[in-house]
């Protein structure tokens, strides 16, 4: 509710009705800077370290002028290539 709220564009996928299986978001302005600075990326993960076990995926872009801003997070269940796609 509070990602509709402020606009973010995100993504969730349900195992059973009240349990979130994946959850992505990401701010439109971070996706506006995504399209025009969008040839080096950086992946990185922490491993099942919050209270729901669930790996937290952090994508994060870099700037022509070497600068760098988150571009998407991601709580998955797994590292399964589904997951991540």
């Amino acid at each position: 509710m509070l990602l509709d709220q402020d606009q973010y564009i995100h993504w969730h996928r349900m195992k059973d009705d009240n349990v979130v299986h994946d959850l992505f978001w990401s701010h439109p302005d971070v996706v506006k800077l995504t399209n025009y600075c969008n040839l080096v990326f950086l992946i990185d993960s922490t491993y099942k370290t919050n209270e729901y076990k669930l790996l937290l995926f952090d994508i994060v872009g870099v700037t022509p002028t070497g600068m760098t801003f988150s571009a998407t997070f991601a709580y998955l269940e797994g590292e399964c290539l589904n997951n991540v796609i």
